[in-house]
Parts: structure tokens; sequence; C-alpha cells
């Protein structure tokens, strides 16, 4: 900690007229809002402590330090824009961020009682307790943890800036994509939103990064920072959390970097480890065979995307429809809040197709294909749909480079992207067989998306990449 106040001691002598501007204007800002002054206090205080830490890993450097600040800009406009001018233009309004909210207030007059207990609260999952806790040090507004989630947004941008270079990419490519994620329209939406969908995308990402990690070079450290992650990304949404498991698992037996009989003494160990994780985060039973058995049930599987996320469909209390009490606890079906009012939703109709496995196979690409690529024009029901254009056109540009690249790290044999692959599929083939609402998708789309955009580099000059390249060699 000593450390850490050098270190501000030190960037305060540097930089001291800015910082001097700073706190006049926090001053100006603090006697019209206080909740915005103590928001932009927390967020200066993390981002100060981020660089700390990058700079204690040997991480000094100017284009990534940029990037960073650059995506805070954007990301702290776009949350100020939607608090203030309560933007929300899909959903009238409602949405899991009020009920997180009025949980985290909750908490967070408990612990000011001294109360720590989480009893009788409407939580599944941790994040409004973080919230909480956040608000009991500042104030318990809205505000202060979409402010929060800025400073998440700029993690994500610091994780995709270094999966790039850990796939051999130069220090402008990662810049360039660290730049796309932090304009990504999904993203500079949500993600100012007060969801916990701002923890979910820097953890996938996290994961990747250390999963990427791992496979070229081993330690023990990097995979209990993994072990961690992956904890905390099953507890958060633990489909997410399932595909960045078993694609680190594939990719350890296929492509490691060890030798054969290193690679399977450590699986030995390893893999029996990680297999404990979806009962410790979320009690889905050893490698989640709970959760398997519950989820891939056609009867689930239609009640989820007919019903649950269906807007204009309500379910029915029936023996036949299954219950909350039948699901794991990190069960997503979404409260009230999440579903819009009848007639302003965003789903697709189509039969699940359980009458035959053809059908069924056919009626699986269609969703997964809509899921990639969608919302397609004609699947818009009202003009306000027509925002997610400004996503989807730009996407399809993109996404010609992301098969170029995946094309020719095939040709090159360069395996190391095969996690970043794997993971988009898996995670968005789960989607795609659960959801039917383009607003959800868009959403929960988000970290497979930007796990794809690092692929971009490679469809153009892979022989230009930096000394990472060597690596590259090593892996193919």
């Amino acid at each position: 900690m000593r450390d850490f106040f050098n270190f501000i001691v030190i960037r305060i002598k540097k930089y001291y007229l800015p910082i001097i501007i700073f706190l006049t204007l926090l001053g100006f800002i603090a006697v019209f809002d206080k909740a915005l002054a103590l928001g932009l206090i927390l967020l200066a205080f993390l981002m100060f402590f981020t660089f700390f830490v990058l700079s204690n890993l040997g991480l000094k450097n100017k284009t990534l330090f940029l990037l960073l600040l650059i995506v805070l800009i954007i990301h702290l406009g776009a949350s100020l824009f939607i608090y203030y001018a309560n933007f929300q233009p899909f959903s009238g309004g409602i949405g899991d961020y009020r009920g997180y909210h009025k949980v985290a207030v909750e908490i967070s007059q408990r612990l000011r009682q001294g109360n720590f207990s989480l009893e009788e609260l409407d939580i599944n999952h941790y994040y409004p307790v973080i919230i909480g806790y956040i608000y009991t040090l500042t104030l318990p507004e809205m505000l202060i943890g979409q402010l929060f989630g800025v400073w998440l947004a700029a993690l994500s941008a610091l994780f995709v800036y270094l999966i790039v270079q850990e796939i051999g990419g130069t220090k402008k490519w990662a810049f360039l994509i660290g730049l796309l994620t932090a304009i990504y329209p999904s993203y500079l939406f949500y993600g100012s939103l007060l969801l916990k969908d701002t923890c979910v995308i820097p953890l996938a990402l996290a994961g990747l990064l250390f999963t990427l990690k791992l496979i070229k070079n081993f330690s023990w450290r990097n995979f209990l920072i993994f072990y961690i992650i992956l904890t905390c990304s099953i507890h958060l949404r633990f489909y997410i959390g399932y595909a960045i498991l078993f694609s680190f698992i594939i990719c350890w037996l296929l492509i490691s970097n060890l030798n054969l009989r290193k690679r399977i003494l450590y699986a030995i160990i390893i893999i029996p480890l990680l297999g404990f994780l979806p009962e410790i985060s979320a009690g889905q039973g050893y490698y989640g065979i709970d959760s398997f058995r519950h989820f891939l049930s056609p009867k689930t599987i239609t009640f989820y995307r007919e019903i649950v996320y269906n807007p204009v469909v309500q379910a029915p209390p029936s023996a036949e429809t299954p219950s909350s009490a039948e699901a794991p606890p990190s069960t997503e079906v979404p409260p009230s809040t999440e579903t819009p009012p009848t007639g302003m939703g965003s789903s697709f109709e189509m039969d699940v197709g359980f009458s035959g496995p053809l059908k069924f196979l056919k009626n699986s690409l269609k969703s997964f294909f809509y899921t990639l690529l969608g919302p397609f024009p004609w699947q818009m029901k009202y003009p306000r749909h027509f925002f997610a254009l400004i996503e989807t056109i730009p996407w399809y540009f993109l996404f010609f480079f992301i098969v170029k690249g995946i094309i020719v790290s095939i040709r090159r044999r360069c395996k190391i992207v095969l996690p970043l692959i794997l993971f988009s599929l898996m995670a968005l083939g789960a989607i795609a067989l659960f959801i039917n609402n383009f607003g959800i998708i868009t959403r929960i789309r988000i970290p497979s998306f930007i796990a794809l955009l690092c692929l971009i580099p490679l469809g153009f000059n892979l022989d230009k990449f930096n000394k990472n390249n060597k690596i590259i060699k090593m892996l193919r």
C-alpha cells in the first residue's frame, strides 16, 4: 500500500497542473451533484490503482495508457448521457439494473448499521453485493455504480490489448482492436447501465487472456489467477464460464506448448481441480452435471425459448414448466423487470423443433445464424429497433476480416487462436439454443464478439507482426 501511495505522490508532482484543474472542477461539481463528484473520485482512484499495477508488472506502455484514457472518456461520456438523459429507447426504463440498485441500497443500509447478513434479500449472485459495498463507501446512488462500470470497461480494453499481443499482434493492432471494443455500440449502452454484464465481460476476457498464457507457458501462479477468474465467471453467468472452462481444457490437451508427457501429467492434476468450480461457484455439481441434466432437456429448452425470453407470452402456472426450485441456483430466469411490456419486445419466432433430429439441427443452425449476424432489418418490429443497424452493418464488414483471419490462421497453422474461436462458438451456441430475444442476445453475446474482434489482425499480414510472432511459430 505504501508503494501505491508513493506512486500517487510521484504522479501528483509530475502532473500537478492537470490534477489541480481536476480537483477544482471536482469541487465545483460537488456543489451541484455530490454523487457525480464521489463517483469521479472513485473512478480516479481505480484508474490510479490500475496504472500502478501495470507499472509494477512492467507494462509501462504509453500506447496502452493512451488507450485506457480514451476508453475511459468514451464510456464516461456514454454513462453520463444515459443517466442524465434517461436514454432508454428499448425497454422504456424497465430492466434488471433497477432491481440490482434496489438490492444494493438495502445492502448498503445494512452495512452502515453493522449488519453483514444477506438473508431475505432477492439475490442469486454477488454483483449487487459488490455495488452495495461501493454504495456504503460512497453514496447509494445508481450513477456511482455506473461509473464503476466505466472502470470495468477500461479493464476490458486492457485485456483485449493484451490478448491481441498474446496472439502475435503489434501494439498498433492491439490499440486499434481495443478502440473498437470501446466504441462497440452494445457495450457502450449495456456497459453504461447497472448490469452484471459490466463484470462478466472483463472477467471473460481475462479468462481468455490467462488461457492463452497458460497454453503458451504454464505456471501455477497464473493457473491460480485463472481459477479465481473462472470461479467468478461461472457464478455470474455460468454458460459463459463453461465456454471458457471447456475451451481451455480442449486447447490444453491439443495445443499446449508443453511436451506430451508434461501435458498429460499437468492435465491429471488441473482437469479434476477445474471440475469442482461449477459446484463451488454455482452449486451445479461436478463439472456442472446438474445444470446439464436440467437445461439440456427438451422441456427446459422449449420453456426458455417460447416463454421465459418471449415478452409477448406470459408463463402459465403449470406443473409441466420448470420451476425456479428445479433449477440450479444460477438459473437465469429473468425477473419481471427484465421483460418489457407486451408489444415492446424484440424476440424472433422460431420453433425449437424436437419432432426430429434433422429439424432440431436445422432450427438450431438457423438460430445460431441469427445470433451471430442478427438482428436483420426484416426482424425489427418497431422504429426504435433500427438503432441496432448502427451495430450490425459495421459488424458485417468486420466479420469479413474475422473470417479471413481464421482462414489465414488455419493455413499457417497458427493454433494459438483456437481458444478464442472455441469460446465464441460455445458461448454463441448456448445463447442460440435458449434465447430468441434480440434485446437479450445483443447484451449476452458481447464477450464472444469481442473475442472474435481480436482475430481481425490475422486477416491482414501475419508476417509483419512483432516479436510475438516467434511464439506463433513455436505453437505451429
